[in-house]
């Protein structure tokens, strides 16, 4: 995969990426000491969203890696992990008329720019 350093998108996803990574790691934190009494805001069993936050969180932790050191894979688990994030909103929230979190506009935004980098590399 080729990179372009200097490219303003590239850096973003970067950012993103991080953000992700900290974020994730945040809620599963939040989850498995039930601050602010966390568990009763989900659906869904909150040990489960704690396990998955864990594994999501290693899963950008790999992206991050992947994409410094230029696998070809990176950004499609990235374009997948944004997936799974923007899914998983609704899962947790259980219904299709979510409150709009900072973690969903972020997803969002990664799944965007990850999108507009895959096109930029298939166009070199």
């Amino acid at each position: 995969m080729k990179m372009i350093r200097s490219n303003w998108v590239y850096y973003a996803l970067i950012v993103l990426i991080i953000e992700k990574i900290i974020q994730h790691i945040f809620v599963t934190l939040a989850f498995y000491f039930n601050w602010a009494d966390i568990a009763s805001t989900v659906v869904v069993s909150s040990t489960v969203l704690m396990v998955l936050g864990a594994f999501v969180a290693v899963l950008f932790m790999v992206s991050l890696w992947g994409m410094v050191n230029k696998r070809d894979l990176a950004i499609n688990l990235v374009i997948f992990l944004a997936l799974f994030d923007i899914i998983g909103e609704f899962v947790a929230q259980g219904r299709i008329g979510i409150m709009i979190t900072v973690s969903f506009i972020v997803a969002v935004i990664l799944l965007i720019v990850a999108l507009i980098y895959r096109r930029q590399l298939k166009g070199m």
